[in-house]
């Protein structure tokens, strides 16, 4: 027994000996260990490894040490697809004998990873091993033939890791990073997944088991889960199960995802340019099938609690949302229902089925059948959709609707209408104003019985809807209101070089509060305004709009008020008027060419202030350039004077002016008596003669002097 012992011990030292002297001699040839390993990873994945340095030790136990790691990406020449400074790994000894090399816990320290997907499809992620031609010429010649090696990794460790994200497909790019991803097991049959990452605020861990990634089998089987916490607390889990069969070649689908969010900004934190609205309770549950690079949803459930839509549509909201579609081949059900202010409003129908809208065949078409229901009534869009072409017609009635201060209130809403397109498509994917007005075409008649806005109501409200070749024109739009027919006419043109605008009004009653808002001016009149004429303008930017408008437009105001701060800025920093200063009539007519508004006539006429003016202002700098004659009212005469108003709008200069006989002053005397009669020239030219209200009767007021007084002296008089 011992001289067996002794024979065993001596063959047992002879094979480590041999062994080790192979081992010891191969591990210190640093050289050549990272040649071998370059020449590894080119054969399995396509790219190219390189290494700055490679440093192996043989005692206490093998390990290497590599810094400066680089793994080319999908593109020549573009970034590197992962860069390493440091790379740690245990060498099995045993593997070396048979050609491999094999790391046992390998820790990636402060890995940078780029993924990119290109406009031609091709990823960083997608490794594809060069072929036997491509193999031939880029294997390195210090290697011979039959020294193949292969390399295996069975344990990995990344620590503090950066990923960035670029997708030029879906336009989306993003960037998170990695505290911890950990795989054991990856030369086996079962991969383990436990990996935590972070997004600002934001906390994600992803675990699960795979099958096997490198080399891949017939079948990759997937039971994953990932959690998303803020702030130390859960907002949110998915799951993905099933499996990939044949993942190498046709890539046959069966996989099952699900998730749900309990508030849906939550997400915001990891997605921070999303702008995700307040909803709650989105849960989604789906199957997967198909095979290669059309996979298809086989299955698809959405729930939704409430889902705030103010952001796009004011004061609307979402309280319910259920989606189905049990089967590919079952029509998609909707269900929705929601609220327009205190008004509930719902959405339900089907719309073709999952195989029908993702597949999206030129030739296949899916009917859509969706009413938008408040109360009894509907309006019903009813058709087919498909990616060559879609055809809707759309009628029905709705009672009442109600979009928020900004927004007129609509009640009596009648709509008939057809809507086609050639480009369903490109428009499910771009949809900006001038990609719905090059890609539909559509005609249809809507009807109001009454409207109002602000305290301005119309009632007997139509028009015309017309789209095509890059044009919407509103055409005409009439509308009985103040007592008064209105009419008025709106063009919008995408079909010429430039975007053209065209409006005209006869007679259109609007809130001076939602003119001012258009304007993007302060509030300083309060009523109605009336406007009369006819504008147009051409241009992509605001500048190039200002200096082509053209055209006339008279603006008219009747028992309305002015605000102290617009008459100061006309008048004078001095002029004594506190609030709002009630107004019998104001009215200003302009003609627009070349950059410039020329203010024919300017004029308003209150109890004891009456103002004429003309001149102009540059519409790209709002330089203005006024003569004004304010006349104060003092009982039954009058006191009158000339000013100049220049420099921009936000801070005007005002100046003594000469009078006719070129002296500068006041002029005492004449008539002081204001029966209200003096409206109505002022009203007639900015009406362009269109019929319009007449101002109250005017109440003969005693006590004015001391009013009239301070007028005076905030004019500058008699001081």
């Amino acid at each position: 027994m011992r001289f067996k012992w002794k024979i065993g011990l001596l063959a047992g030292v002879v094979v480590l000996a041999a062994g080790g002297g192979t081992i010891f001699s191969a591990t210190q040839d640093a050289t050549w260990l990272k040649t071998r390993l370059s020449d590894a990873v080119q054969q399995s994945t396509g790219r190219h490894l390189s290494i700055g340095t490679l440093h192996v030790w043989v005692l206490p136990f093998p390990w290497v040490e590599a810094q400066n790691v680089r793994l080319s990406g999908v593109e020549d020449g573009g970034p590197d697809a992962l860069a390493v400074k440091q790379v740690r790994a245990r060498l099995s000894i045993m593997p070396l004998f048979s050609h491999r090399i094999a790391f046992e816990n390998v820790s990636v320290i402060g890995p940078k990873v780029t993924l990119r997907r290109l406009s031609d499809g091709r990823a960083d992620w997608l490794l594809t091993p060069p072929t036997t031609t491509e193999q031939g010429g880029s294997t390195s010649q210090s290697v011979a033939p039959q020294m193949h090696w292969n390399v295996g990794v069975s344990d990995l460790t990344v620590l503090q890791a950066n990923v960035q994200w670029d997708d030029a497909l879906t336009h989306r790019s993003g960037t998170f990073g990695l505290s911890r991803a950990r795989v054991r097991g990856l030369d086996g049959t079962a991969p383990d997944l436990d990996i935590q990452g972070e997004k600002g605020a934001g906390r994600f861990s992803l675990t699960g088991q795979t099958g096997p990634f490198w080399p891949l089998g017939a079948q990759l089987p997937m039971q994953l889960r990932l959690n998303l916490t803020q702030n130390g607390h859960s907002i949110g889990m998915a799951h993905l199960d099933g499996v990939i069969n044949a993942p190498r070649d046709e890539r046959v689908y069966n996989l099952h995802l699900g998730g749900s969010v309990g508030q849906l900004q939550d997400l915001n934190v990891f997605f921070p340019h999303a702008s995700l609205p307040d909803g709650q309770n989105l849960s989604v549950d789906l199957t997967v099938g198909g095979r290669g690079d059309a996979p298809q949803v086989q299955s698809l459930h959405v729930r939704t609690g409430r889902v705030d839509l103010a952001h796009w549509l004011p004061q609307a909201a979402l309280t319910r949302v259920v989606v189905d579609a049990a089967t590919p081949e079952d029509p998609l059900s909707l269900h929705v229902d929601g609220q327009m202010g205190t008004q509930p409003v719902g959405l339900n129908g089907t719309a073709g089925s999952l195989q029908q809208l993702m597949q999206m065949q030129a030739q296949a078409e899916a009917p859509v059948d969706l009413a938008l229901t408040q109360g009894d009534t509907a309006v019903q869009a009813k058709g087919t959709v498909s990616a060559a072409h879609s055809a809707l017609d759309v009628q029905g009635r709705l009672d009442h609707l109600a979009f928020g201060a900004q927004w007129p209130d609509v009640s009596g809403l009648t709509v008939t209408g057809h809507v086609e397109s050639d480009k369903t498509q490109p428009l499910f994917k771009n949809h900006t104003l001038a990609d719905v007005l090059h890609g539909v075409t559509m005609s249809g008649d809507v009807q109001v019985q009454a409207m109002n806005w602000q305290g301005v109501a119309w009632s007997q409200v139509q028009t015309h809807v017309a789209i095509g070749n890059g044009r919407l024109a509103l055409d005409p739009i009439h509308a009985v209101g103040n007592g008064q027919q209105q009419v008025a006419r709106l063009v919008y043109d995408l079909s010429g070089g430039q975007p053209q605008v065209e409006a005209s009004a006869r007679s259109v009653f609007l809130p001076l509060a939602v003119v001012q808002s258009w304007l993007h001016v302060a509030p300083d009149m309060q009523g109605t305004v009336q406007l009369v004429g006819a504008l147009s303008a051409q241009g992509d930017t605001a500048a190039a709009r200002s200096n082509s408008l053209t055209g006339h437009l008279g603006a008219s105001v009747v028992d309305g008020s002015i605000g102290s701060a617009l008459l100061r800025r006309m008048l004078g920093p001095q002029v004594p008027v506190k609030g709002q200063m009630p107004i019998r009539c104001f009215g200003v007519h302009t003609q627009f060419a070349d950059g410039v508004a020329h203010i024919d006539q300017l004029g308003l006429e209150s109890d004891f202030l009456h103002l004429r003016g003309q001149g102009s202002v540059t519409l790209g700098t709002h330089e203005l350039n006024m003569q004004l004659a304010p006349q104060v009212l003092l009982g039954g005469a009058s006191a009158s004077s000339s000013l100049h108003v220049t420099g921009p709008w936000a801070n005007p200069q005002v100046s003594m002016a000469s009078a006719n006989d070129g002296r500068f002053g006041i002029t005492i005397g004449g008539s002081g008596s204001d029966e209200g009669t003096s409206c109505t020239a002022l009203l007639a030219t900015a009406r362009e003669g269109a019929d319009g209200p007449n101002p109250a009767t005017v109440q003969k007021k005693a006590s004015k002097e001391e009013k009239i007084m301070n007028m005076l002296h905030g004019l500058g008089l008699f001081r």
